[in-house]
C-alpha cells in the first residue's frame, strides 16, 4: 500500500487535498479520483462533495507526480 495525495481543484476556487492509500497495482491517478467523486449520469461532470470539479493530480509521499 502507497500514500497518494489526491489535489483537486473545485468550481467554488477551493482545493481539496486527500491522503489516499492505495494498492501499488491501482497505483493511477484517475482510479483514486473515481474512488471518491460523484459522476452525473450522462457522465458530463464530476463532483466532489456537491462540487463540480475542474482539475485534479495526484503526487506521492516524495512530492512526484503519479499519471
Amino acid at each position: 500500500m502507497e500514500l497518494i495525495m489526491l489535489i483537486i481543484h473545485l468550481l467554488n476556487g477551493e482545493i481539496a487535498k486527500i491522503p489516499m492509500g492505495i494498492v501499488a497495482s491501482e497505483l493511477t491517478c484517475s482510479s483514486a479520483l473515481e474512488k471518491i467523486v460523484d459522476t452525473q449520469e450522462d457522465k458530463t461532470a464530476i463532483a466532489f462533495n456537491g462540487v463540480q470539479v475542474i482539475a485534479y493530480y495526484c503526487k506521492n509521499n516524495k512530492g512526484d507526480w503519479i499519471p
